[in-house]
Protein backbone atom coordinates (compact mmCIF):
# COMPACT_ATOMS: atom_id res chain seq x y z
CA UNK A 1 0.00 0.00 0.00
CA UNK A 2 2.83 2.40 0.90
CA UNK A 3 4.64 1.64 -2.37
CA UNK A 4 1.44 2.28 -4.32
CA UNK A 5 0.95 5.66 -2.58
CA UNK A 6 4.52 6.71 -3.33
CA UNK A 7 4.10 5.70 -6.97
CA UNK A 8 0.88 7.72 -7.20
CA UNK A 9 2.59 10.74 -5.62
CA UNK A 10 5.51 10.50 -8.06
CA UNK A 11 3.16 10.37 -11.02
CA UNK A 12 1.27 13.43 -9.81
CA UNK A 13 4.53 15.34 -9.28
CA UNK A 14 5.69 14.46 -12.79
CA UNK A 15 2.38 15.60 -14.25
CA UNK A 16 2.54 18.90 -12.35
CA UNK A 17 6.15 19.48 -13.48
CA UNK A 18 5.33 18.67 -17.11
CA UNK A 19 2.36 20.98 -16.99
CA UNK A 20 4.45 23.78 -15.50
CA UNK A 21 7.04 23.40 -18.29
CA UNK A 22 4.28 23.55 -20.90
CA UNK A 23 2.85 26.71 -19.31
CA UNK A 24 6.23 28.44 -19.36
CA UNK A 25 6.74 27.53 -23.03
CA UNK A 26 3.16 28.53 -23.82
CA UNK A 27 3.68 31.95 -22.24
CA UNK A 28 6.64 32.59 -24.50
CA UNK A 29 4.76 31.45 -27.62
CA UNK A 30 1.70 33.64 -27.12
CA UNK A 31 -1.74 33.69 -25.51
CA UNK A 32 -3.92 30.59 -25.49
CA UNK A 33 -7.44 29.92 -24.35
CA UNK A 34 -8.44 26.62 -22.80
CA UNK A 35 -10.37 25.05 -19.96
CA UNK A 36 -9.92 22.97 -16.83
CA UNK A 37 -12.88 21.41 -15.00
CA UNK A 38 -12.66 21.20 -11.19
CA UNK A 39 -14.91 19.16 -8.92
CA UNK A 40 -16.30 20.33 -5.56
CA UNK A 41 -14.69 17.38 -3.77
CA UNK A 42 -11.09 16.17 -4.12
CA UNK A 43 -10.26 13.05 -6.13
CA UNK A 44 -13.46 12.99 -8.24
CA UNK A 45 -14.70 9.53 -9.19
CA UNK A 46 -16.15 10.70 -12.50
CA UNK A 47 -14.84 12.12 -15.78
CA UNK A 48 -15.97 14.61 -18.42
CA UNK A 49 -17.11 12.99 -21.63
CA UNK A 50 -18.01 13.74 -24.25
CA UNK A 51 -16.77 17.35 -24.41
CA UNK A 52 -17.37 19.78 -27.27
CA UNK A 53 -15.75 23.24 -27.27
CA UNK A 54 -16.97 25.37 -30.17
CA UNK A 55 -15.62 28.84 -31.03
CA UNK A 56 -17.88 30.85 -33.36
CA UNK A 57 -15.99 33.41 -35.50
CA UNK A 58 -17.40 36.05 -37.84
CA UNK A 59 -15.98 38.83 -40.05
CA UNK A 60 -16.45 41.32 -37.18
CA UNK A 61 -13.58 39.70 -35.23
CA UNK A 62 -14.97 40.84 -31.88
CA UNK A 63 -15.22 38.69 -28.75
CA UNK A 64 -15.58 35.04 -29.74
CA UNK A 65 -18.69 33.22 -28.59
CA UNK A 66 -17.50 29.94 -27.10
CA UNK A 67 -20.02 27.16 -26.52
CA UNK A 68 -19.06 24.32 -24.15
CA UNK A 69 -21.14 21.15 -24.11
CA UNK A 70 -20.32 18.21 -21.86
CA UNK A 71 -21.60 15.22 -19.96
CA UNK A 72 -20.22 13.23 -17.04
CA UNK A 73 -19.18 9.58 -16.86
CA UNK A 74 -19.06 7.87 -13.47
CA UNK A 75 -16.29 5.41 -12.74
CA UNK A 76 -17.50 1.75 -12.47
CA UNK A 77 -15.94 1.56 -9.01
CA UNK A 78 -17.27 4.94 -7.86
CA UNK A 79 -20.52 5.92 -6.23
CA UNK A 80 -23.50 6.24 -8.63
CA UNK A 81 -24.15 9.81 -7.49
CA UNK A 82 -20.47 10.89 -7.60
CA UNK A 83 -21.18 13.43 -10.36
CA UNK A 84 -24.01 15.11 -8.40
CA UNK A 85 -21.93 18.07 -7.25
CA UNK A 86 -21.11 21.58 -8.37
CA UNK A 87 -18.47 21.94 -11.05
CA UNK A 88 -15.98 24.75 -11.45
CA UNK A 89 -14.57 25.80 -14.78
CA UNK A 90 -11.24 27.58 -14.98
CA UNK A 91 -10.76 29.50 -18.25
CA UNK A 92 -7.64 31.65 -18.86
CA UNK A 93 -9.45 34.44 -20.71
CA UNK A 94 -11.75 37.31 -19.84
CA UNK A 95 -15.53 37.02 -20.26
CA UNK A 96 -16.69 40.00 -22.32
CA UNK A 97 -20.25 40.22 -20.90
CA UNK A 98 -22.75 38.33 -18.78
CA UNK A 99 -25.45 36.32 -20.55
CA UNK A 100 -27.92 36.11 -17.64
CA UNK A 101 -29.30 38.87 -15.40
CA UNK A 102 -28.57 39.12 -11.70
CA UNK A 103 -25.61 39.24 -9.35
CA UNK A 104 -22.90 36.60 -9.27
CA UNK A 105 -22.25 34.44 -6.22
CA UNK A 106 -20.13 36.76 -3.97
CA UNK A 107 -18.22 33.76 -2.61
CA UNK A 108 -16.29 33.53 -5.89
CA UNK A 109 -14.77 37.02 -5.64
CA UNK A 110 -13.99 36.54 -1.93
CA UNK A 111 -12.21 33.24 -2.63
CA UNK A 112 -10.11 34.87 -5.35
CA UNK A 113 -9.18 37.89 -3.23
CA UNK A 114 -8.09 35.66 -0.35
CA UNK A 115 -5.70 33.79 -2.68
CA UNK A 116 -3.80 36.84 -3.94
CA UNK A 117 -5.92 37.66 -6.98
CA UNK A 118 -7.80 40.84 -7.91
CA UNK A 119 -11.35 40.45 -9.23
CA UNK A 120 -12.00 42.57 -12.33
CA UNK A 121 -15.66 41.79 -12.99
CA UNK A 122 -18.33 39.21 -12.28
CA UNK A 123 -21.75 38.19 -13.49
CA UNK A 124 -23.95 35.25 -14.39
CA UNK A 125 -24.10 32.96 -17.40
CA UNK A 126 -27.05 31.04 -18.85
CA UNK A 127 -27.00 27.26 -18.53
CA UNK A 128 -28.73 25.03 -21.05
CA UNK A 129 -29.21 21.35 -21.80
CA UNK A 130 -29.16 19.55 -25.11
CA UNK A 131 -30.62 16.09 -25.56
CA UNK A 132 -29.50 13.55 -28.10
CA UNK A 133 -32.29 14.43 -30.56
CA UNK A 134 -30.74 17.88 -31.13
CA UNK A 135 -27.16 16.75 -31.49
CA UNK A 136 -25.75 17.62 -34.91
CA UNK A 137 -28.54 20.08 -35.70
CA UNK A 138 -28.84 23.87 -35.62
CA UNK A 139 -31.67 23.73 -33.05
CA UNK A 140 -31.20 25.79 -29.86
CA UNK A 141 -30.52 24.11 -26.54
CA UNK A 142 -33.17 24.17 -23.80
CA UNK A 143 -32.57 26.51 -20.81
CA UNK A 144 -32.47 25.14 -17.26
CA UNK A 145 -33.53 26.96 -14.07
CA UNK A 146 -30.00 27.17 -12.65
CA UNK A 147 -27.48 29.79 -13.73
CA UNK A 148 -23.69 29.84 -13.52
CA UNK A 149 -21.70 32.56 -11.75
CA UNK A 150 -18.32 33.81 -12.91
CA UNK A 151 -15.57 36.14 -11.74
CA UNK A 152 -12.75 37.48 -13.92
CA UNK A 153 -9.42 38.00 -12.14
CA UNK A 154 -5.65 38.51 -12.47
CA UNK A 155 -2.65 37.99 -10.23
CA UNK A 156 -2.31 40.85 -7.74
CA UNK A 157 0.81 42.96 -8.21
CA UNK A 158 1.27 42.06 -11.89
CA UNK A 159 0.30 43.63 -15.20
CA UNK A 160 -2.78 41.78 -16.55
CA UNK A 161 -1.57 42.27 -20.12
CA UNK A 162 1.62 40.35 -19.30
CA UNK A 163 0.60 37.89 -16.57
CA UNK A 164 -2.76 37.00 -18.11
CA UNK A 165 -6.40 37.23 -17.10
CA UNK A 166 -8.54 34.27 -16.01
CA UNK A 167 -12.20 33.52 -15.36
CA UNK A 168 -13.51 31.23 -12.62
CA UNK A 169 -17.00 29.83 -13.28
CA UNK A 170 -19.21 28.03 -10.77
CA UNK A 171 -21.63 25.61 -12.44
CA UNK A 172 -24.27 24.39 -9.95
CA UNK A 173 -25.53 20.86 -10.29
CA UNK A 174 -29.14 20.57 -11.39
CA UNK A 175 -31.34 17.46 -11.82
CA UNK A 176 -31.61 18.19 -15.55
CA UNK A 177 -27.96 17.15 -15.89
CA UNK A 178 -28.58 13.73 -14.31
CA UNK A 179 -29.83 12.26 -17.61
CA UNK A 180 -26.88 10.42 -19.22
CA UNK A 181 -28.30 11.23 -22.69
CA UNK A 182 -28.29 14.98 -22.06
CA UNK A 183 -25.37 17.35 -22.56
CA UNK A 184 -24.97 20.40 -20.35
CA UNK A 185 -24.21 23.59 -22.26
CA UNK A 186 -22.54 26.86 -21.26
CA UNK A 187 -22.07 29.71 -23.72
CA UNK A 188 -19.99 32.83 -23.06
CA UNK A 189 -18.34 35.59 -25.11
CA UNK A 190 -14.56 35.67 -24.55
CA UNK A 191 -11.89 38.26 -25.27
CA UNK A 192 -8.42 37.66 -26.72
CA UNK A 193 -9.26 34.31 -28.29
CA UNK A 194 -8.34 35.95 -31.62
CA UNK A 195 -4.96 37.71 -31.76
CA UNK A 196 -3.04 39.41 -34.62
CA UNK A 197 -0.56 37.21 -36.40
CA UNK A 198 3.02 38.58 -36.27
CA UNK A 199 4.00 39.73 -39.76
CA UNK A 200 6.35 42.11 -41.57
CA UNK A 201 5.06 45.34 -43.09
CA UNK A 202 5.43 43.82 -46.58
CA UNK A 203 3.24 40.83 -45.65
CA UNK A 204 0.58 43.13 -44.17
CA UNK A 205 0.71 45.33 -47.28
CA UNK A 206 0.23 42.32 -49.55
CA UNK A 207 -2.27 40.26 -47.55
CA UNK A 208 -3.62 42.72 -44.97
CA UNK A 209 -3.86 42.02 -41.25
CA UNK A 210 -4.03 38.28 -40.51
CA UNK A 211 -5.33 36.65 -37.34
CA UNK A 212 -4.83 33.57 -35.20
CA UNK A 213 -7.70 31.78 -33.44
CA UNK A 214 -6.55 29.67 -30.47
CA UNK A 215 -8.76 27.11 -28.72
CA UNK A 216 -7.47 24.56 -26.26
CA UNK A 217 -8.44 22.07 -23.63
CA UNK A 218 -6.55 21.50 -20.39
CA UNK A 219 -4.55 24.76 -20.33
CA UNK A 220 -4.29 27.43 -17.62
CA UNK A 221 -2.75 29.89 -20.04
CA UNK A 222 -0.12 31.73 -18.00
CA UNK A 223 2.35 31.14 -15.18
CA UNK A 224 0.74 33.86 -13.03
CA UNK A 225 -2.53 31.87 -13.00
CA UNK A 226 -0.85 28.54 -12.36
CA UNK A 227 -1.24 28.93 -8.58
CA UNK A 228 -5.02 28.60 -8.96
CA UNK A 229 -4.56 25.25 -10.68
CA UNK A 230 -1.79 24.18 -8.30
CA UNK A 231 -4.02 24.65 -5.24
CA UNK A 232 -6.89 22.64 -6.74
CA UNK A 233 -5.00 20.05 -8.79
CA UNK A 234 -6.47 17.24 -6.66
CA UNK A 235 -9.93 18.28 -7.86
CA UNK A 236 -9.19 18.28 -11.61
CA UNK A 237 -11.75 16.25 -13.55
CA UNK A 238 -10.07 14.16 -16.22
CA UNK A 239 -11.28 13.73 -19.79
CA UNK A 240 -13.01 10.38 -20.40
CA UNK A 241 -12.16 8.08 -23.35
CA UNK A 242 -15.09 9.40 -25.32
CA UNK A 243 -15.53 11.38 -28.55
CA UNK A 244 -14.51 14.94 -27.64
CA UNK A 245 -13.79 17.77 -30.06
CA UNK A 246 -12.39 21.27 -30.35
CA UNK A 247 -14.24 23.06 -33.14
CA UNK A 248 -13.77 26.46 -34.80
CA UNK A 249 -16.87 27.54 -36.72
CA UNK A 250 -16.19 30.33 -39.26
CA UNK A 251 -19.18 32.10 -40.77
CA UNK A 252 -19.17 33.87 -44.16
CA UNK A 253 -16.90 31.22 -45.67
CA UNK A 254 -17.13 32.88 -49.11
CA UNK A 255 -14.91 35.71 -47.82
CA UNK A 256 -12.64 33.55 -45.63
CA UNK A 257 -9.08 32.51 -46.33
CA UNK A 258 -7.54 29.93 -43.98
CA UNK A 259 -3.75 29.88 -44.35
CA UNK A 260 -2.59 27.40 -41.74
CA UNK A 261 -4.05 24.88 -39.28
CA UNK A 262 -2.17 23.22 -36.45
CA UNK A 263 -1.77 20.51 -35.41
CA UNK A 264 -1.71 18.55 -38.65
CA UNK A 265 -4.29 16.10 -37.26
CA UNK A 266 -6.98 18.81 -37.34
CA UNK A 267 -9.50 18.59 -40.19
CA UNK A 268 -11.37 21.21 -42.20
CA UNK A 269 -14.76 20.88 -43.86
CA UNK A 270 -17.90 22.78 -44.69
CA UNK A 271 -20.65 22.91 -42.09
CA UNK A 272 -23.44 20.40 -42.56
CA UNK A 273 -25.93 22.44 -40.54
CA UNK A 274 -25.08 26.09 -41.31
CA UNK A 275 -24.86 27.29 -44.92
CA UNK A 276 -21.79 29.37 -45.77
CA UNK A 277 -19.80 28.17 -42.75
CA UNK A 278 -16.42 26.47 -42.48
CA UNK A 279 -15.51 24.16 -39.59
CA UNK A 280 -12.04 23.21 -38.35
CA UNK A 281 -12.04 20.40 -35.78
CA UNK A 282 -9.54 18.58 -33.59
CA UNK A 283 -10.29 15.32 -31.79
CA UNK A 284 -9.27 15.44 -28.13
CA UNK A 285 -7.31 12.53 -26.73
CA UNK A 286 -8.42 11.20 -23.32
CA UNK A 287 -6.02 11.68 -20.41
CA UNK A 288 -5.74 11.11 -16.68
CA UNK A 289 -4.49 14.58 -15.78
CA UNK A 290 -4.19 18.03 -17.28
CA UNK A 291 -2.68 17.70 -20.77
CA UNK A 292 -3.02 20.84 -22.92
CA UNK A 293 -4.37 20.18 -26.42
CA UNK A 294 -4.34 23.24 -28.66
CA UNK A 295 -6.05 24.07 -31.96
CA UNK A 296 -4.71 27.08 -33.89
CA UNK A 297 -6.15 28.51 -37.10
CA UNK A 298 -4.39 31.27 -39.08
CA UNK A 299 -6.96 33.14 -41.17
CA UNK A 300 -8.24 36.45 -42.48
CA UNK A 301 -11.45 37.80 -44.02
CA UNK A 302 -11.61 39.84 -47.24
CA UNK A 303 -14.32 41.95 -48.85
CA UNK A 304 -15.69 41.65 -52.38
CA UNK A 305 -16.11 38.57 -54.52
CA UNK A 306 -12.39 37.78 -54.47
CA UNK A 307 -9.37 38.87 -52.42
CA UNK A 308 -8.46 42.05 -54.35
CA UNK A 309 -5.60 43.25 -52.17
CA UNK A 310 -2.89 40.85 -53.50
CA UNK A 311 -3.98 41.58 -57.08
CA UNK A 312 -3.93 45.37 -56.63
CA UNK A 313 -0.61 45.36 -54.78
CA UNK A 314 0.95 43.11 -57.46
CA UNK A 315 -0.39 45.38 -60.23
CA UNK A 316 0.96 48.45 -58.41
CA UNK A 317 4.42 46.90 -58.02
CA UNK A 318 4.40 45.86 -61.70
CA UNK A 319 3.45 49.40 -62.76
CA UNK A 320 6.20 50.91 -60.61
CA UNK A 321 8.71 48.48 -62.12
CA UNK A 322 7.68 49.46 -65.66
CA UNK A 323 7.87 53.17 -64.84
CA UNK A 324 11.34 52.69 -63.39
CA UNK A 325 12.40 50.89 -66.57
CA UNK A 326 11.04 53.72 -68.75
CA UNK A 327 12.84 56.29 -66.60
CA UNK A 328 16.17 54.47 -66.84
CA UNK A 329 15.77 54.02 -70.62
CA UNK A 330 14.87 57.68 -71.09
CA UNK A 331 18.07 58.76 -69.32
CA UNK A 332 20.14 56.88 -71.92
CA UNK A 333 17.98 57.74 -74.93
CA UNK A 334 17.63 61.39 -73.91
CA UNK A 335 21.27 62.18 -74.78
CA UNK A 336 20.80 60.97 -78.34
CA UNK A 337 17.44 62.70 -78.61
CA UNK A 338 18.80 66.02 -77.35
CA UNK A 339 21.59 65.95 -79.94
CA UNK A 340 19.12 65.44 -82.78
CA UNK A 341 15.93 67.18 -81.67
CA UNK A 342 15.22 70.44 -79.86
CA UNK A 343 11.65 70.68 -78.62
CA UNK A 344 10.05 74.01 -79.72
CA UNK A 345 11.24 76.39 -82.42
CA UNK A 346 12.09 79.03 -79.82
CA UNK A 347 14.42 76.62 -78.10
CA UNK A 348 16.13 75.83 -81.39
CA UNK A 349 16.69 79.54 -81.99
CA UNK A 350 18.40 79.85 -78.59
CA UNK A 351 20.56 76.77 -78.97
CA UNK A 352 23.80 78.75 -79.37
CA UNK A 353 26.63 77.25 -77.35
CA UNK A 354 29.33 79.48 -75.81
CA UNK A 355 32.63 78.77 -74.11
CA UNK A 356 35.24 81.20 -72.83
CA UNK A 357 34.77 84.99 -73.36
CA UNK A 358 33.18 86.18 -76.62
CA UNK A 359 33.20 90.01 -76.69
CA UNK A 360 30.28 91.67 -78.46
CA UNK A 361 30.96 94.38 -81.08
CA UNK A 362 29.37 97.02 -78.83
CA UNK A 363 31.80 96.10 -76.07
CA UNK A 364 34.77 96.48 -78.41
CA UNK A 365 33.48 99.83 -79.69
CA UNK A 366 33.40 101.14 -76.13
CA UNK A 367 37.20 100.68 -75.86
CA UNK A 368 38.84 103.90 -77.21
CA UNK A 369 42.58 103.81 -77.98
CA UNK A 370 44.45 106.63 -76.25
CA UNK A 371 41.61 107.18 -73.76
CA UNK A 372 40.55 103.89 -72.13
CA UNK A 373 42.66 102.67 -69.26
CA UNK A 374 43.51 99.19 -67.99
CA UNK A 375 40.79 99.55 -65.33
CA UNK A 376 38.22 100.52 -68.01
CA UNK A 377 39.05 97.39 -70.05
CA UNK A 378 38.73 95.05 -67.09
CA UNK A 379 35.44 96.71 -66.10
CA UNK A 380 34.01 96.18 -69.62
CA UNK A 381 35.47 92.80 -70.55
CA UNK A 382 36.36 91.14 -67.24
CA UNK A 383 39.71 89.54 -66.39
CA UNK A 384 41.66 88.50 -69.51
CA UNK A 385 42.41 84.88 -70.29
CA UNK A 386 46.04 85.78 -71.00
CA UNK A 387 48.15 88.84 -70.12
CA UNK A 388 51.73 89.57 -71.32
CA UNK A 389 54.00 92.48 -70.37
CA UNK A 390 57.14 93.80 -72.15
CA UNK A 391 59.65 95.41 -69.80
CA UNK A 392 61.62 98.35 -71.05
CA UNK A 393 61.87 102.12 -71.05
CA UNK A 394 58.24 102.26 -72.15
CA UNK A 395 56.26 99.39 -70.49
CA UNK A 396 53.82 97.62 -72.81
CA UNK A 397 51.10 95.04 -71.93
CA UNK A 398 48.83 92.84 -74.03
CA UNK A 399 45.44 91.51 -72.83
CA UNK A 400 44.11 88.45 -74.69
CA UNK A 401 40.43 87.34 -74.60
CA UNK A 402 39.48 84.05 -76.27
CA UNK A 403 36.05 82.43 -76.68
CA UNK A 404 34.10 79.99 -78.84
CA UNK A 405 30.54 80.13 -80.06
CA UNK A 406 28.64 77.38 -81.91
CA UNK A 407 25.50 78.32 -83.86
CA UNK A 408 23.02 75.66 -85.21
CA UNK A 409 22.73 75.48 -89.00
CA UNK A 410 20.06 74.23 -91.44
CA UNK A 411 17.14 74.11 -89.04
CA UNK A 412 13.94 72.67 -90.50
CA UNK A 413 10.96 73.73 -88.36
CA UNK A 414 8.23 71.06 -88.25
CA UNK A 415 5.70 72.44 -85.83
CA UNK A 416 7.04 71.67 -82.37
CA UNK A 417 10.26 70.02 -83.63
CA UNK A 418 13.31 71.83 -85.08
CA UNK A 419 15.90 69.53 -86.70
CA UNK A 420 19.58 70.57 -86.40
CA UNK A 421 21.84 69.07 -89.07
CA UNK A 422 25.11 70.85 -88.14
CA UNK A 423 26.86 73.64 -86.28
CA UNK A 424 28.88 76.70 -87.36
CA UNK A 425 31.67 77.25 -84.85
CA UNK A 426 33.35 80.68 -84.43
CA UNK A 427 36.61 81.02 -82.50
CA UNK A 428 37.04 84.61 -81.26
CA UNK A 429 40.34 86.13 -80.15
CA UNK A 430 40.73 89.79 -79.09
CA UNK A 431 44.18 91.30 -78.31
CA UNK A 432 44.23 94.70 -76.56
CA UNK A 433 47.64 96.43 -76.42
CA UNK A 434 48.39 99.09 -73.79
CA UNK A 435 51.25 101.59 -73.54
CA UNK A 436 51.67 102.25 -69.89
CA UNK A 437 48.12 102.42 -68.59
CA UNK A 438 46.45 103.60 -71.85
CA UNK A 439 45.01 101.46 -74.68
CA UNK A 440 47.09 101.76 -77.84
CA UNK A 441 45.50 99.17 -80.13
CA UNK A 442 42.58 96.65 -80.33
CA UNK A 443 42.75 93.66 -82.68
CA UNK A 444 39.92 91.10 -83.18
CA UNK A 445 40.27 87.78 -85.01
CA UNK A 446 37.45 85.30 -85.87
CA UNK A 447 38.01 81.77 -87.21
CA UNK A 448 34.97 79.85 -88.49
CA UNK A 449 34.55 76.04 -88.79
CA UNK A 450 31.63 73.72 -89.54
CA UNK A 451 30.73 70.43 -87.77
CA UNK A 452 27.99 67.91 -88.59
CA UNK A 453 25.52 66.80 -85.85
CA UNK A 454 26.30 63.35 -84.39
CA UNK A 455 23.92 60.38 -84.79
Amino acid sequence: MLSKSRSLARRRSCRALAFLIFVVIGCAAGPAAGQVFLASEPHPEFAIGPLFIVGIVGPGLGPVTVSISWSTVTSPTGAPDAAKQDLYLFWPAEVAAATAPGQADPALARALESRGFTALSDGRLTLRKRDRAKLGTAADSDPVPAVASYATFFKRGTNPAQSGTGTFVKIPWTPEFADPLVLANLTMPLKDVITPRPATWMEELFWGRRWVLTLSSGSVGSLALYSMYFEHRDRVVRLAPDVSLLLANFSDADHLRIEEISPATATRRGSRTRAGSEIVSLTLAPNEGVVPQVLKVHFHYFSGRIAWRPILVSAGLLLLGNLAGVFMFSQQFGGILRRRLHVGSARAEKATRRTGVVLAPDTLAAIRPGESTYADVVALCGPPEEETEELGASPRRSLVYRGRRAVPERRLNLGWVATVNGWNAEEHEVVITLDGDRVRDVQSRIRRTHTTAAG
